[in-house]
């Protein structure tokens, strides 16, 4: 057989061969193709839903505080929040519990109670204020409380708000409820103490640290009336 006329043949094969060659790498091409892209979509999902979860887990953390806006019959303004509701400092919350107890110890009166509350007013006191206060609250001074209130009388106190204004300085408003004997009726005012303070050692003997644990000082007592009285006695 002529040889020449064998070629077309040979080269149609070798086409069809080369064809299906072509054929059969688009083929996997195109499945590679796919797999990439499955795992593109997969890690897209994943990464989503990643996403979500964190979002989920984020939102308690996002709250929103509510307030009240306290106004008094002067117009002072004081903002009314719940400790659980609030970001508040131990060092705050510590302030503000000493500078609390130290206001009722020294301003109120009762006389079965005075001297614990002369006690512990001087224990919390610096020797400045702790010799001022002395003078102050002395029976032998007619104007002390035991000498104007005696065994009848009485003096209590509403702590209503506590002010920082400076490092270590704050500003204490209560309410004073004064009675000369059981039988009067209160006269009621409005105070303002200005408090310096500082944090010393605690106290050396046990009995002083029952009272005062932290060392907590008043350096410094300034007492201002906020409001005329409102009330009055019989």
């Amino acid at each position: 057989m002529n040889p020449k006329k064998m070629k077309p043949e040979t080269n149609l094969k070798h086409y069809q061969e080369a064809a299906a060659g072509w054929e059969s790498a688009e083929i996997a091409a195109v499945k590679r193709s796919e797999k990439r892209a499955w795992r593109v979509a997969i890690s897209a999902a994943v990464l989503a839903g990643l996403a979500v979860l964190a979002v989920v887990l984020l939102t308690p953390l996002k709250t929103v505080e509510p307030f009240v806006v306290q106004v008094d019959k002067i117009g002072a303004a004081n903002t009314v929040t719940l400790l659980d509701t609030r970001s508040i400092t131990a060092n705050e919350a510590l302030d503000k519990y000493w500078l609390g107890q130290y206001v009722n110890y020294r301003e109120e009166y009762l006389n079965q109670t005075s001297y614990g509350n002369y006690r512990a007013t001087r224990l919390l006191s610096s020797q400045a204020v702790g010799s001022a206060y002395f003078q102050q609250a002395n029976p032998e001074n007619p104007r002390s409380p035991s000498a104007v209130y005696g065994t009848k009388g009485t003096v209590e106190i509403s702590v209503t708000s506590i002010t920082f204004i400076s490092k270590n300085q704050a500003q204490v408003r209560f309410v004073r409820r004064e009675k000369r004997n059981s039988d009067q009726q209160p006269v009621e005012t409005r105070w303002i103490a200005t408090i310096a303070y500082q944090y010393l050692n605690p106290p050396l003997k046990e009995a002083e640290r029952l009272i005062n644990p932290v060392g907590f000082q008043v350096t410094d007592y300034r007492l201002d009336p906020e409001t005329v009285t409102v009330g009055g006695g019989n």
